[in-house]
């Protein structure tokens, strides 16, 4: 309640502000476009949007999506640090599929976690290279009755970077150069782009190639074995291609055609899997000797997009057909002390094809303005997970039945969902300022399975279809008052279908004796919010404050069953009723010519509310504080980051799985100093660098150590980075 009861004292501060002089730098405005479908300046919107904006993906030497994340409290990405890598983005605890992916609008594949996989995921959320990007708008909370089902936690839309970006008007064409590296992964890479611009046609090409190794981190612990901590030996390359063509085909009409393409091939050496021969029940059991991972994360994008602007009754009008596919493989070869090998060819396969159309109507009627957006999003989505695996004998012989599993076999039988939503949106605004923006969204659902002797192979459970359907609404009221201030409120759904692997996951392993089986009865989640924001905005100071109360029905979980027919038996299961509250603020202050000061802070606590537990998911109290400076010439930034102890995580169960249970790990708080700077030598050139945890902090990220035990050996395996440096140089033409 201390941090509601502060909204009156930063009130009096800020109207109490003296009045700031005339010379105050201008700054372009930021947009947001995944908030309301449109584009919208970021002052225009509620505090609990914000844009990671393409000048600090550059000025902060953001590598990837962990990076992205770090600066942006209450905002999170899990990583695997033993072979998988980022997972994918947690926002206000909420995670994995919960949070919508878009990258121009269209859906991005969906993640797999798979089972015993820690915070990591099988097939994570990671494969957009950041440096096709124009900016990424993070929304914060439910946002079903624009986008449907899977915005339930949020949405995070990538904006990739258009012709106009590079080419000057007076010139016709132009592009950059720039290469940059970091001791962290000891990486290093290079990314060109060209545009050209016509009179009725242009064309745009982006390719960036990176090269690296492990993450760094400051485990000391370097053996062969299960008891290692520093990280596993791993080489990765990523390669990522973005074209697109224009076409006007009239004065306000555009054409727009985008062909992309990413691939990272990660090989590991999983030094951490390794074990000596032991006795089980009497029977002898060769060594662990060798396991390697060879993994591929491949997505392709195609897609077709036409816009028609100030046309008849239409403001704007646009139609884009697109196909996303993603391709991942987790492949790995083990060898054992008898001479024996194990070749494991898996995989995870996601196809998306999407319709969307959007019209916007602007009009004066009952005395006010209107905005009024409307559309209809049409998809269907194919999912896939293919396994293989050989065991090789020292004799020369070969067999797919290995410890009671026959291959090839599948986890969950193929499965295609399909899409259907529609939504309007009126944003009304009237002659004193009040904005008034009802919204609602209806949406269908459905999944079907394909069995097939793969899938029966894993047991073939009888899976049964799904299909649901839900009304999204949404009502936002925004008041200027006392000049500077302006107050928000927020009455929100959201809506949730099962995705493929919680309503289809059906398997059986005997040989570690488990056995997931399916619900019949599993029922959408939903969810219902109300949030309530503050932002003032004078010449060189502003702020933003938040508080938000979501609750969850429904909320799927793995629930454990106890032994069935002498297996451990999970079923995902609707668990009843899940509260989040929390708080946010910010505030900018434009101290001096050239100098800024910026703040934020994000505190959540969630509940199981039928259990009485605290939610894992929920990242502790954090905060962000920066200093920075900007010249014609040089400037940089000093950004101090800090979390509280998460002291909300529950018990972990012991190994192997009964009912004793122990103390799960409380990650310590810490806080940690980055330095970065850039200079212009020329007009045309920028040089970038940067020191990250000054002090050598060792720290962990509460994200990364969720259901850990507090006596775990292998805590300091998932600590972060030290100390480490970033550079980068761009070269414009």
């Amino acid at each position: 309640m201390a941090l509601f009861r502060a909204t009156p004292l930063m009130l009096s501060l800020a109207a109490a502000w003296p009045a700031f002089a005339e010379d105050a730098p201008q700054s372009l405005e930021t947009v947001q476009v995944t908030a309301h479908r449109t584009k919208k300046p970021l002052a225009e919107t509620a505090p609990s949007a914000s844009v990671v904006s393409r000048h600090k993906l550059d000025d902060r030497l953001i590598r990837d999506i962990s990076d992205a994340a770090k600066y942006e409290p209450g905002v999170e990405v899990a990583s695997d640090p033993n072979r998988r890598g980022n997972a994918g983005w947690t926002i206000r605890g909420m995670d994995g599929n919960r949070v919508l992916m878009l990258i121009d609008g269209e859906r991005l594949p969906e993640a797999y976690a798979g089972g015993g996989n820690g915070n990591g995921a099988i097939s994570g959320r990671d494969f957009v290279e950041l440096e096709t990007l124009r900016a990424i708008d993070i929304v914060k909370g439910p946002t079903s009755s624009l986008y449907g089902s899977d915005a339930i936690g949020g949405v995070i839309g990538y904006r990739t970077k258009a012709v106009d970006d590079f080419v000057p008007e007076e010139t016709g064409v132009g592009g950059s150069v720039k290469s940059f590296g970091s001791t962290a992964d000891k990486s290093w890479g290079g990314s060109a782009a060209i545009g050209v611009k016509g009179e009725r046609a242009d064309a745009m090409l982006i390719y960036t190639h990176r090269n690296g190794h492990q993450a760094d981190n400051l485990g000391r612990n370097d053996s062969a074995s299960v008891a290692r901590t520093t990280p596993n030996p791993q080489d990765w390359h990523s390669d990522n291609a973005l074209a697109k063509l224009g076409y006007t085909l009239a004065p306000r009409q555009r054409l727009e055609l985008t062909l992309e393409h990413f691939r990272r091939d990660t090989d590991t050496n999983l030094l951490n899997t390794l074990y000596p021969a032991y006795v089980s029940r009497g029977r002898p059991m060769p060594a662990l000797q060798n396991q390697t991972a060879a993994d591929r994360t491949q997505r392709e994008r195609v897609s077709l997009g036409w816009e028609g602007k100030q046309m008849g009754p239409f403001e704007r009008l646009s139609a884009k057909l697109y196909q996303q596919k993603l391709d991942n493989a987790d492949d790995s070869l083990a060898r054992y002390g008898d001479g024996s090998s194990i070749a494991s060819n898996y995989g995870f396969e996601q196809k998306i094809f999407g319709l969307s159309l959007d019209a916007e109507h602007r009009f004066a009627a009952r005395s006010a303005e209107h905005q009024l957006l409307w559309g209809v999003d049409l998809s269907r989505t194919d999912t896939s997970r293919p396994r293989m695996k050989t065991q090789y004998l020292a004799n020369g012989s070969s067999n797919t039945v290995i410890s009671g599993e026959t291959f090839p076999s599948k986890t969950f039988p193929d499965s295609t969902s399909d899409r259907i939503g529609l939504f309007i949106q009126d944003e009304m605004k009237f002659a004193n300022g009040i904005a008034l923006s009802p919204s609602l969204r209806w949406d269908h659902y459905k999944m079907r399975t394909q069995p097939d002797q793969a899938y029966a192979n894993s047991g073939g459970q009888a899976v049964p279809s799904f299909s649901d359907g839900a009304f999204s609404p949404k009502l936002g009221l925004s008041i200027p008052f006392a000049e500077h201030y302006t107050g928000f409120a927020q009455l929100s759904s959201g809506f949730r279908a099962p995705p493929f692997d919680d309503a289809n996951m059906a398997f059986v392993n005997r040989a570690y004796g488990y056995q997931v089986i399916a619900n019949p009865n599993l029922k959408s989640e939903t969810s219902r919010g109300v949030e309530l924001g503050l932002k003032g905005k004078w010449e060189r100071f502003d702020f933003g404050l938040t508080a938000y109360a979501n609750r969850y029905r429904d909320f799927i979980e793995q629930q454990s069953l106890g032994m069935q027919q002498g297996l451990l038996t999970y079923q995902y299961q609707n668990i009843g009723r899940v509260d989040i509250k929390g708080a946010e603020a910010r505030a900018g202050w434009r101290l001096a010519p050239g100098w800024q000061l910026n703040g934020s802070i994000a505190y959540a606590h969630g509940e199981d509310l039928d259990s009485h537990t605290s939610l894992s998911s929920i990242a502790p109290l954090s905060a962000v504080a920066g200093l920075r400076y900007d010249q014609a010439s040089f400037g940089g930034e000093a950004l101090l980051r800090a979390a509280v102890r998460n002291t909300r995580v529950a018990a972990v169960a012991l190994s192997p799985a009964s009912s004793a249970q122990t103390a799960g790990f409380e990650a310590p708080g810490y806080a940690t100093l980055d330095l970065t700077a850039y200079w212009k030598p020329a007009k045309q050139t920028v040089v970038r660098a940067g020191v990250f945890n000054v002090f050598d902090r060792k720290y962990w990220k509460a994200a990364d150590v969720r259901g850990m035990a507090a006596n775990d050996p292998t805590l300091d395996r998932y600590t972060q980075s030290g100390r480490n440096v970033g550079a980068s140089v761009e070269y414009q033409f």
